[in-house]
């Protein structure tokens, strides 16, 4: 507890008797002058003399008569802070100054902040009137000493009053935890500037200023009010709290996102589908898809906010426009090599966009402009080449089909030659289908092929390639002995004799026609297949080998022929206006019709991993003659 006094006064000095002062002897034969002096100065010593003993009588007297009618009463001319207590009993006193400084103690200060008012108490405060003190001093003037130091203290109370200082109690830390409660209901903390995105808008949290309320000034402000004991009015002392980010800081982050979301992007492209070229716009709403605040601090401890594009969510977006935009190499053509493989002949590269320097110049076209530009296009290297040719995992057999060509014509043989070749050395991807026409290409003179007879609207008829399916039945009994299944397969439209020759059963060849009937089966063996392709001259022999990876597939079949058709007995007569007239040939020779039945069952290890059956129809087939017309 601090004591700060109310009023300060010096306390009251009592009279004190003249000292007593030796009178020189005179001698009588002084002149009359002097003697008059003399005289004078005698009477006024009397005089003197006289007053002190009545002062003393009096105050004797005072004392002895006061004592008796003022017992348990303050003093006349006694004073507490200038409100007269004379004659006032101690409890009389003590409501007196109560009722005096009511007020003051009900609401000794108002505080003031804006239209914001507290009226505390002073007990809230913690300010107290020392009242005990005050009485004490007041009850006990002119009784603490000796009888004559008593009289001789009353008497100058009489004659020249006293008044007592009224002392104000302030206990500190009850005043400010007071404050403490004012200032959770004034202060604020600052607020930065801050900016954000929603979609494409870009919202800005404007700057707030804080507040804080200085406790200790305002606490000496009180208490030096309290030494008025009146009730005023004090203005919070506070301070304005600066936010670290301000208005100004935000303003270029949110002049950048503006730049950005500034129009749309403008894409084209010329490649794969996008033989014709291709456009693809992005609107501000997209490109705000692309924007983040990236939020850092500086050197000095500041907030840092950065405009950035993503650029993973560009990739992303560029993806698809990718995929429209490939153009894939082709793959190499490699041989088995007694299990070394080797590159043939190398893929050919193919074409990409590349992404990378697409999201760059995406990014400087944004931020710089011009808005639209062309998707830039790389090279792709062809998916397997000598780096990775090793990695394949193609080691082992896993499946293989032959058939015989003998005694075939010349034309045949040079189209099973060169359909051979077209499928010698291809790779067929894990979980790709092979497509022999695919495969295949074009049947033309430059690639090898010549015309010959084929099956064509149900005769037999010069076309270019014909002999090829003999390539397709070989490539069929491969793919079917390997226990791959088989997507697509066409039977012939009648039984041919050749696909017998090696003791096959019937019903175990694959027609091809380009554009109409295809061969094809998956390769679902999770890792890469190589074709290889053998003619042999010699013995009229074509076998094909698919190597991968092993499969410890067994694959056992059955068939059944499930009915015949005798063969037609009146021969069909073909006249043919590209023909000299009087050319006349037989060109298919009556076979009986056939529906057999073919199972096979995949196994591996002692698991069935499937059971399938095909079909096969053939045609009653009628001798054919053509004659010609031209």
């Amino acid at each position: 507890m601090s004591e700060y006094a109310a009023l300060n006064q010096s306390p009251v000095e009592t009279a004190a008797s003249a000292p007593d002062q030796a009178v020189p002897h005179v001698h009588e034969a002084h002149s009359p002058r002097r003697k008059r002096r003399l005289g004078h100065f005698g009477e006024w010593l009397i005089l003197l003399l006289a007053l002190l003993a009545l002062v003393g009588a009096t105050g004797t007297l005072f004392l002895i008569f006061g004592e008796r009618d003022f017992a348990g009463h303050i003093y006349p001319n006694i004073s507490v802070r200038g409100l007269d207590l004379s004659n006032y009993s101690a409890t009389a006193a003590r409501t007196v100054l109560e009722q005096q400084y009511a007020d003051f103690l009900e609401n000794p200060v108002e505080l003031v902040y804006g239209e914001q008012r507290w009226r505390p108490s002073a007990a809230q405060l913690g300010i107290e009137l020392d009242f005990d003190s005050a009485l004490n001093t007041a009850l006990t003037a002119g009784r603490t000493g000796t009888r004559a130091e008593n009289a001789q203290t009353v008497a100058a109370i009489w004659e020249q009053g006293l008044e007592v200082p009224l002392h104000v109690r302030v206990d500190q830390a009850a005043m400010q935890q007071y404050l403490l409660m004012v200032a959770r209901e004034i202060e604020a903390a600052p607020g930065n500037a801050d900016v954000h995105m929603q979609g494409p808008e870009i919202v800005v949290t404007p700057e707030e200023m804080g507040t804080q309320l200085l406790v200790d000034e305002t606490l000496h402000e009180i208490t030096v009010s309290m030494q008025s004991l009146v009730p005023q009015p004090i203005a919070l002392r506070t301070r304005t709290l600066t936010p670290v980010v301000r208005n100004s800081d935000i303003a270029p982050v949110v002049a950048d996102l503006e730049h950005l979301l500034d129009g749309p992007l403008m894409l084209t492209g010329t490649a794969g589908e996008c033989a014709h070229t291709c456009t693809w716009t992005w609107t501000p709403e997209q490109i705000a898809g692309w924007v983040r605040l990236e939020r850092a601090t500086d050197a000095n401890g500041r907030p840092v906010i950065t405009p950035v594009l993503d650029q993973e969510k560009m990739y992303a977006d560029l993806e698809p426009l990718a995929e429209v935009l490939r153009e894939d190499g082709t793959l190499p053509r490699v041989n088995w090599n007694n299990g070394t493989l080797a590159i043939a002949q190398p893929g050919i590269p193919g074409l990409g966009l590349n992404i990378a320097l697409a999201v760059e110049r995406m990014q400087t076209a944004l931020v710089e402009g011009p808005r639209t530009l062309d998707l830039p296009l790389m090279g792709i290297q062809p998916p397997v080449n000598e780096t990775n040719l090793h990695t394949l995992g193609i080691t082992s057999l896993v499946g293989s089909g032959t058939s015989s060509f003998r005694a075939s014509a010349g034309y045949r043989i040079t189209n099973i030659r060169a359909g051979a070749g077209q499928m010698h050395g291809l790779l067929i991807p894990p979980g790709a289908v092979f497509s022999f026409n695919n495969s295949l290409g074009p049947v033309t003179g430059s690639r090898g092929f010549v015309p010959g007879l084929a099956i064509v609207n149900d005769r037999t008829q010069k076309e270019w390639g014909g002999g090829l399916c003999q390539v397709s039945t070989t490539m069929y009994r491969a793919a079917f002995w390997a226990g791959l299944p088989i997507v697509e397969r066409h039977e012939h439209s009648f039984r041919i004799p050749w696909y017998e020759e090696l003791g096959e059963p019937p019903g175990l060849d694959a027609s091809i026609y380009t554009g109409a009937l295809d061969l094809r089966f998956l390769n679902d063996t999770g890792g890469w297949l190589l074709i290889q392709t053998w003619v042999d001259l010699n013995r009229q022999r074509l076998s094909f080998a698919l190597y991968g990876p092993p499969t410890n597939r067994t694959v056992t079949m059955a068939h059944k022929i499930i009915s015949r058709t005798p063969r037609p007995t009146k021969p069909v007569y073909v006249n043919d206006p590209t023909l000299p007239r009087g050319y006349f040939r037989q060109t298919d020779y009556a076979q009986i019709g056939m529906i057999i039945e073919t199972y096979r069952v995949v196994r591996q290890g002692e698991q069935v991993l499937w059971q399938d059956t095909f079909t096969t129809n053939f045609k009653p087939w009628p001798n054919i003659y053509v004659r010609g017309t031209g």
